[in-house]
């Protein structure tokens, strides 16, 4: 009885994880500022100007996705891309340019602003359709003290087995999966009341992803560039 058990569960498993989307989906990121910016004399032009000029800005984000495994590149100067491995259950983030040696390793299983105030963000699934791009979206909302993300979602579309990110508290990501069982297809991130960033879906493909590109690259402790610590977040050295 118990081998048949482990048989079900294995294919249940492996059915599950077929289900969920393979492939690339394509962001346009915006942005507005409050009026209270505006006020201190921080317009939504200036911000981009600057931004533009240090290479920060990117107005297009790309997102792969392969079973519980995601990579993110944003169209910057230098090159920026992340990485999360389900399996660790981290996110390493790496650039090119004059810091392309160094890595950025956030725990994903830690909601950093729940370790200073002892509250975990406030989800909400809000009872209201929104239009995106011509397809109704339903909503949900992660709500933390210091600011509110939106999540967008069909679901009927880019869907996704949640238990593939089970363990990925970071963001509210976890609990918006469990919800929407889809990826989203817009995201608004307002925080502090200052600035709300956009990112609305503009494409997407579902095919095949190639497993190197979630290849991480052997890392070394490196306590020069810990002088200041937050609970989720190490800086790590790349050994080339």
């Amino acid at each position: 009885m118990k081998h048949i058990l482990l048989v079900i569960t294995f294919f249940s498993t492996q059915y599950l994880s077929a289900q969920s989307f393979e492939g690339k989906l394509t962001y346009i990121v915006d942005f507005e500022v409050s009026e209270k910016m505006a006020k201190m004399g921080l317009s939504k032009q200036m911000l981009r100007d600057k931004m533009k000029e240090d290479g920060s800005w990117s107005d297009t984000i790309k997102v792969f996705y392969k079973q519980g495994n995601y990579y993110t590149l944003l169209k910057n100067k230098p090159k920026t891309w992340n990485i999360y491995k389900s399996d660790a259950n981290k996110i390493y983030s790496m650039q090119d340019g004059d810091a392309s040696d160094i890595c950025s390793v956030t725990n994903a299983s830690i909601d950093l602003e729940s370790t200073m105030t002892g509250k975990m963000p406030v989800i909400t699934k809000i009872d209201t359709v929104v239009n995106i791009n011509g397809t109704p979206c339903s909503l949900v909302r992660v709500k933390w003290k210091s600011g509110i993300y939106n999540y967008y979602y069909n679901a009927t579309k880019l869907n996704v087995n949640p238990e593939l990110f089970s363990k990925h508290v970071y963001d509210g990501w976890a609990e918006f999966l469990k919800i929407s069982n889809a990826l989203p297809m817009k995201i608004e991130k307002s925080v502090g009341g200052m600035m709300t960033v956009t990112m609305t879906l503009s494409s997407f493909k579902a095919e095949a992803v190639d497993e190197t590109l979630f290849s991480i690259p052997k890392l070394a402790p490196d306590s020069d560039l810990n002088m200041i610590k937050l609970a989720n977040v190490e800086m790590m050295r790349i050994i080339k």
